[in-house]
This record gives C-alpha cells, structure tokens and sequence, in this order.
C-alpha cells in the first residue's frame, strides 16, 4: 500500500524543486518608456522588463505625479521641468533587487503663450488696479509696459498692482519668458484712466412719457467726478433742482426740454435734451402706451402687458430713438381683462400715431370680441375691405354700428397705409361714434342704441382675436396709443395732435 503513493510523493517533489529553482532565480529589474523626453505636464507610462518572476513592485518617481507606486505598469505625470531619476525595487519570497536609473527622464518647458487680464478697464486717477498673468508655458520672467501718449509705466511683477497718477488711455503689454523663449502680447487702448477732476454731464429717467399729475425720476449718468447738480425741468411744477436724482411732476401737457449742470470744483459741464419728456392730459385718461421702448402701460392704471410674438422699437415721429412700437405683422400685445379698459356702454376715446405701407388687413386696437361677429367689442381696423380703407365698429349681441372710410366718398384721407404718419382717434359720446383722422373729424354716424363693447376679454393692440384665435395682425409702426373713459372735444383731438 505504502509503495502505491510513491509516485505521487515523487510528482510533489519534482514540482516543488521547480518552483524552488525559479525562485531562486536571479532577479534583474529593468523598466522602460516611450519615450525619456517629454514636456512639462505630460504623462508617461513605465512598462517593467524586470527579469526573473517578480511578486511585487516598488516604484519611486521623483519630480513625479504620483511619486511612488506599488504598480507593475505606472502612469506618471510631470508638472515641473526638470531632469528625475526613477527607481524600481522588485521583491519575491526569496530575493530583493533594485535598479535606478539617473537624470532618466528630462522634463522641458513648453512654447510660451502670453496672455493675461484685468478686473476693470477703466479707473479713475490715483486708483490701484491689478493685472493678472495668464499666461501658459510656466514663464519664470515677466515684463510690463502700461504705455498712454510719453507716459510709461514698467513691472517686473507676475501679477503688478499699479497706479496711475496721469488721465489718459493705456495700451498695455506682456512679455512672458521662461528658459525655452518668449512671447508678448499687446492689449491696444485697454485702460481708461480717468481725470479726477474730469466731468462729463449725463441723465436718463424712468420713462420719457407721462401724464399731468403724473412724476418721473431722472438718474443722473455724468462721467467722471460730479460733486454738484443743478437740474432744469422746462413745464414741471418744479422747475429746478440741486438733487442728484430728482423726481418732478408735470401740470401741463406738452413736449419739455430736460437740462442738468454737473461739475465739481474744478470743471463743469451741461447737456441739454429738448423735447425729451412728453406729457399728455391727464383727466379721464385711464391707460397710455407710449411705446417708448416697453408695452407697458405708462398711465395712471399702470397695467401690465402681455407680448404675442415680438414688438420691436425705433425712431419715432420726432426722431427720438426707441420710442416708437415696431409691429411686423406677426407680433402685438394684450393686456389682460381691467375695469381701466372696460369701456362697456359709457363714453370713450382712443388716439392714437400710425404709419404703415402695407397692403394686407390689419387691426389696429381692439377691445374684447374674443367671439367674432355680434361679440361685444369695438375696434379700428385699416383695409378693413377693398373698398372700407379705416374702419371704426362698436359692436354688441344684438348688432354693430360701424364707420368705414373709402376713399371714394372720403378722399385721399381715408387711407392710411400711405407710409407716412397719421394721427387716428375714434371717439364715442352715447350713441354717436365718430373718426378723427389728422386732427379732422372725417365721419360720425350714430347707433340704434348704446353698445355694451367690453366682455371679460383681453384690449389687443396689433392684432384681432376671433374664434381661431389672433389674426389680422397690423404691419407698421405704432405710437402713443392713449385711452379715454371720454368723448375727446375737437379741440382736445386737436391739442393731441399737435403735442
């Protein structure tokens, strides 16, 4: 029985001596790379050729990223240049061996890129201001030149705080170096300095339209140090004002002028803005939409508006930029159902600036008639038909009372898709409803009762709502829409027409 296991024991041996003798053997290590040169922020990957039957690895990197390893094959990154050594220790049961290799891999600088920034581009005199290097390649040298007419400011800093004591406009320049070369980088007109004694007059205000009664904030916008103001507000009830952001009310209707003195000990300047500020007249009035950049309400109701597609914004009739609504057929506001738009069975007026060349129907304002025909609603369209060129309608469940224009019966005047600017107002006292066009009633005609024109629907401005939704968009400009719970006398239309 014994001699049956003897071959077994004999295998076991055999196998064991084998794996003895490989361990035995001699262990060399040794390890490559791609490549021994690279560039500062490269990686590289170490492949070990370590002879023998290594069971563990030791690696130290200097310079390196990591900077030991317990892998057989690293990644190693190399952030600074430089020339490392690298060392690898192989272990098994049996034996330890190390190698390291001097100065093996040799780290460069890269191409220098010259760049840098800077918080503020303009300052006043005497202020510090900080300039920041960007620059890539790991330059070890900067210079700087902060250069404006024969003054010229110089820094060997990386990242200077200067200050500049002369006014002027500053062209500033970089040169970064490291050991591999240089770049520079030019930055022309960059830095605005500012003369502490310089002052350059400026305002704007909340809005440029509004009602007697109503204010408006001006914000002064000088350049520069302004230590004093002196306003003058042609047709306010106060006429003047040492505020540097005053808030006046206007009495009177009309185009005013706005002129602000700012200085300071030194120095002074004026700008003045004619007809900068328009006020319409304010009794009755119960919503206007100067159409001075916004579709909001700048009336007393101060009601928020609702944008379908986009209204843009350009000169108006006075050559005042953005002040005058752009509606390009496919865009115009609501405003949402108000008791201020609710003309229902009592008086009104609209007024009302168009110009348009277009060729296609489009309605200029409306109020409610979300339901079509015999909806209550009232409404001015042009190009209403072939032949109704303006048309006025007020209309209820029971039937309509309309004006329409045609050139036929009314001249040259009843059109107005001319390309020139028309003032349009329609006004409506008990059953008698009538068109003023230029200043000139043209039409009135008289209803069998009083239309009930107001339901729970939105006042469109630019566009028509029907059953289908909103059609009949208006193509042209647009301008102070105002909005009267009144019948307008001749001579108001007048006066409003001439503001």
């Amino acid at each position: 029985m014994k001699l049956k296991f003897l071959p077994v024991i004999v295998l076991i041996l055999f196998v064991l001596g084998c794996k003895k003798d490989e361990l035995s053997k001699e262990l060399k290590p040794n390890f490559s790379v791609v490549s021994q040169q690279i560039l500062a922020g490269e990686s590289v990957v170490f492949s070990d050729l370590s002879e023998g039957q290594a069971s563990s690895w030791s690696w130290e990197f200097e310079g390196g990223t990591p900077a030991v390893s317990e892998l057989s094959g690293p990644t190693v990154t190399y952030n600074q240049p430089g020339t490392y050594a690298v060392s690898l220790t192989v272990k098994n049961s049996a034996t330890t061996a190390v190698e390291k290799k001097t100065a093996y891999i040799t780290v460069s600088y890269r191409d220098i890129t010259a760049d840098f920034t800077v918080a503020t581009t303009s300052i006043k005199q005497n202020e510090s201001i900080t300039f920041t290097d960007k620059s890539l390649g790991m330059p070890t040298q900067w210079a700087w030149e902060f250069k404006s007419g024969a003054t010229v400011l110089t820094s060997t800093s990386q990242n200077p705080s200067m200050i500049f004591t002369v006014p002027g406009v500053y062209t500033v320049t970089l040169t970064a170096t490291n050991p591999k070369g240089a770049q520079t980088v030019t930055k022309t007109n960059l830095l605005t300095v500012v003369d502490i004694t310089s002052v350059e007059a400026n305002f704007d205000s909340d809005q440029t339209a509004t009602y007697t009664g109503g204010s408006i904030k001006f914000n002064d916008k000088s350049i520069g140090t302004a230590t004093a103001w002196a306003w003058t507000f042609e047709g306010a009830s106060v006429g003047s004002s040492t505020v540097q952001n005053p808030t006046v009310s206007y009495a009177s209707p009309g185009r005013y002028k706005v002129k602000l003195v700012a200085s300071n000990t030194v120095k002074t300047s004026t700008i003045e803005k004619t007809a900068y500020i328009l006020v319409v007249p304010g009794g009755s009035l119960t919503a206007f939409y100067p159409l001075n950049g916004s579709i909001n309400d700048a009336g007393p109701s101060k009601l928020v508006s609702t944008p379908v597609g986009t209204v843009g914004f350009e000169a108006d009739r006075t050559a005042a930029e953005g002040r005058t609504g752009i509606f390009g057929s496919t865009g115009g506001f609501i405003v949402p159902d108000n008791e201020a738009m609710n003309f229902g069975t009592g008086d009104y007026s609209v007024s009302v600036w168009v110009k348009t060349s277009t060729t296609t129907r489009g309605m200029i304002w409306q109020e409610s008639g979300a339901k079509g025909s015999k909806d209550n609603q009232t409404w001015v369209r042009i190009l209403n038909s072939a032949t109704q060129v303006t048309s006025f309608s007020t209309e209820d469940e029971i039937n309509g009372s309309s004006i329409h224009l045609n050139n036929a019966n009314d001249g040259a005047v009843a059109s107005m898709n001319d390309g020139a600017w028309h003032h349009i107002v329609t006004t409506r006292k008990g059953t008698l409803t009538a068109i003023y066009i230029d200043g000139v009633k043209i039409k009135e005609a008289t209803a069998s009762g009083i239309k009930n024109v107001s339901n729970q629907s939105p006042f469109k401005v630019g566009l028509q709502e029907g059953t289908g939704g909103y059609n009949n968009q208006y193509n042209g400009l647009m301008d102070d829409l105002i909005i009267y719970k009144k019948a307008l006398t001749q001579a108001e239309v007048t006066a409003l027409k001439n503001l």
